[in-house]
């Protein structure tokens, strides 16, 4: 299981986020850890400027996972410790690439000048980062919302996906990722990617089947190009959203459950749940039930992904009771 997700309260508002974690799971727990603690830090979300302070922790979280610190909660999260035990070993790894960088760095050096010719173009820190990013394997999806008064602010890179139930209705707010779309394909291209078919399914470099995410850093290493420009972006799409009342919950899922369910029927599975007292959790629980695959070689593959789901209802249906809150 390799993702992750995050539910907290946010002084008067509230963060909901899944993680969909690929080439292990510690970058999708390194967010869940973290994104929260560095969104209310932020100028922009102090100033009420959600949407730029979301854009700015998604970036903020690779711009994490290259520091010392993050580099050795990465090894804790890999092995899933709860501890930084480990923390000397990992603190030397770090120093240790750093290390052999350099002495490449001078080794290059060392044989421009007996050739006659001078190393040139990129400094010893952007060296090092290239170093740091192609040991960094793991990568994960982002599909989060901020609820601040009456408007949700959701925040998507990658295919999870956001759905609001509005009267009864599934009210798409975000859009998968996807290298097959137009926007996603140029901007790969241009930054010096390839996408190949693997066994019918469209893949960046061979390897993954989405096109943006946090983590996943070895797509990142131009150091000449904007971070929404990269191979791999954290760049995410923002869409703000005014509640009214007819929203009864909201829906935030990864790609395993969208892959057995359309938006609508997981809209009416949850309605139907809540409307006969379920709570929140239980309906969550029992729709990831149902999308497990019974016989894989029936579904040949789908419903055996990994599957996470917040549902955030805002007021619970008469049948549900005390029944409010967030089941995840």
């Amino acid at each position: 299981m390799e993702d992750a997700h995050i539910a907290v309260g946010l002084g008067d508002g509230h963060l909901f986020g899944v993680f969909d974690g690929h080439g292990g799971a510690e970058v999708a727990r390194f967010c869940s850890k973290y994104m929260s603690k560095e969104i209310v830090n932020l100028e922009t979300f102090q100033k009420g400027l959600f949407e730029d302070s979301l854009r700015e922790t998604f970036h903020r979280m690779d711009e994490l996972l290259l520091t010392p610190d993050g580099f050795g909660e990465l090894d804790t999260l890999r092995v899933g410790h709860n501890n930084r035990e480990n923390k000397s070993d990992s603190d030397n790894a770090y120093e240790l690439l750093k290390a052999i960088v350099r002495q490449q760095r001078a080794a290059e050096a060392t044989e421009g000048k007996s050739n006659g010719t001078e190393a040139t173009g990129v400094s010893q820190e952007a060296d090092e980062r290239r170093t740091m990013s192609a040991t960094i394997q793991a990568g994960c999806t982002a599909c989060v919302a901020l609820i601040k008064g009456e408007k949700v602010y959701i925040a998507n890179a990658g295919d999870s996906r956001a759905v609001l139930c509005r009267g009864g209705k599934a009210l798409a707010l975000s859009n998968d990722h996807k290298p097959t779309h137009t926007v996603e394909r140029t901007r790969i291209i241009a930054a010096g990617g390839q996408l190949t078919d693997v066994g019918g399914i469209t893949r960046v470099n061979g390897n993954l089947n989405l096109s943006r995410a946090i983590g996943d850093l070895r797509y990142k290493m131009n150091l000449q190009l904007e971070k929404k420009e990269q191979i791999i972006t954290a760049e995410p799409d923002i869409q703000t959203t005014d509640l009214t009342d007819e929203d009864a919950f909201l829906i935030i899922a990864c790609d395993g459950i969208w892959d057995v369910m359309t938006n609508q029927q997981v809209i009416d599975y949850v309605s139907a749940g809540l409307n006969a007292g379920k709570h929140p959790t239980i309906v969550a629980s029992n729709l990831l039930d149902d999308c497990v695959a019974r016989d894989p070689r029936e579904t040949k593959g789908l419903g055996c992904d990994n599957m996470s789901l917040i549902c955030v209802v805002f007021s619970p249906p008469p049948a549900a009771g005390e029944y409010a809150g967030s089941g995840i």
